[in-house]
């Protein structure tokens, strides 16, 4: 499907004003587990206006990422910010990521102006209702749209730049040191291999040899193809030992295979946890249990034997976004966008089907200017 960009047109502030309903994509009844792209619909529904705090932004630009479609079957983490009652009166809107214009102001508002271009901070308890032409946010949660980067690589990058950037800080790496990044070619596993390049480090990336040539453009120094050798076999076989292994992909054979070679003083860091896409599942209170309290008991125990040291998820997003994106400028550092779609049903249902694949690269960016032709 072939895309062209909308002609600039009316003020937005206006259109805004005259428009008491817009175009949102979600959901108004229960998906089966890995059926949500069936579900969606594109809605109209009442054009959110900002009160107290909160500014209303145009979206411009929208990041797809993984989570968003976990929230919407309701698994993994997503038990805890997807919908918990759906129907035509009371869809569930799906969408994280946020890279836009102000176009309203509540009453409470200071430090943002009427056209000022923003992105959204991730927020720890989830986010939801960004695939959708505008969504108000708490003046808390948003901060001014870098001028470097374009809409769609602003929506492309923060998130991953948020977790990335907070995993690498519970690492304590170091200039010189060798690092392994677990699925690097993907959006997470990118962002921590080019942070890691930037700090200085020596990078071996973990991908399949279909996504060679993409980690290697993106600083990897090493590759290890998983589907023909683990990558802590290939250590050990050569007598290397490293100081970090950040697990982009999750398993307990990601983590065997890490303190099979890590050092003494090295650090196993997951953002995923014991269980390979554990959001492709509806697991029950006491098997969600069973896992956070296997992670607890790793940690604890790593302390404690003076081993490798095992640590879990990341720094908060607002405690690390502005660092994140300083570092993100600094070292010229990009999410790789190999998929624009535009605002539109059939391209972003086809989006979900390829995202669910887990063979995706980088991430697929919404671009609210793109029409079909």
């Amino acid at each position: 499907m072939s895309t062209v960009t909308s002609p600039p047109g009316e003020d937005l502030v206006d259109t805004y004003i005259r428009m008491p309903q817009m175009r949102a994509i979600g959901i108004t009844e229960y998906p089966e587990i890995g059926r949500v792209a069936d579900k969606l619909k594109m809605l109209n529904v009442p054009t959110p206006r900002p009160c107290g705090s909160e500014v209303c932004v145009k979206l411009a630009a929208s990041a797809m990422h993984i989570d968003e479609i976990y929230a919407a079957q309701g698994t993994a983490l997503g038990r805890f910010f997807g919908p918990k009652k759906v129907s035509e009166e009371s869809p569930f809107l799906l969408g994280s990521s946020v890279s836009g214009t102000i176009v309203a102001l509540g009453d409470d508002v200071s430090g943002f102006r009427i056209g000022d271009e923003v992105i959204a901070i991730p927020a720890e308890k989830g986010d939801v209702a960004s695939w959708a032409e505008y969504r108000c946010l708490d003046q808390k949660w948003i901060r001014h749209k870098p001028s470097e980067l374009s809409h769609v690589d602003a929506a492309a990058t923060v998130m991953a730049a948020c977790v990335a950037w907070g995993s690498i800080g519970f690492s304590d790496v170091k200039s010189g040191d060798h690092c392994v990044v677990v699925g690097a070619s993907g959006a997470i596993g990118v962002m921590t291999l080019q942070f890691l390049k930037s700090l200085g480090c020596h990078v071996t990336a973990v991908c399949s040899g279909a996504s060679i040539a993409f980690v290697k453009q993106h600083g990897a120094d090493e590759i290890v193809d998983y589907t023909k050798d683990d990558f802590g076999d290939v250590a050990v076989a050569n007598g290397v030992l490293y100081d970090a292994v950040f697990d982009c992909v999750g398993g307990r054979d990601v983590e065997a295979s890490a303190f099979r070679c890590l050092k003494k003083t090295g650090v196993f860091e997951t953002v995923v946890g014991p269980m390979k896409y554990i959001g492709e599942k509806k697991l029950s209170w006491p098997a969600f249990l069973k896992i956070m309290l296997y992670i607890v008991w790793r940690m604890t125990i790593t302390r404690l034997n003076g081993g490798p040291r095992y640590t879990f998820g990341e720094k908060y997003p607002r405690l690390v976004i502005n660092d994140a994106l300083d570092r993100v400028l600094k070292y010229n550092i990009r999410m790789p966008v190999p998929k624009i779609v535009p605002f539109e049903i059939e391209p972003i249902t086809q989006a979900i089907r390829d995202i669910q694949t887990h063979r995706s690269k980088g991430r697929t960016v919404i671009d609210f200017s793109l029409r079909s032709v």
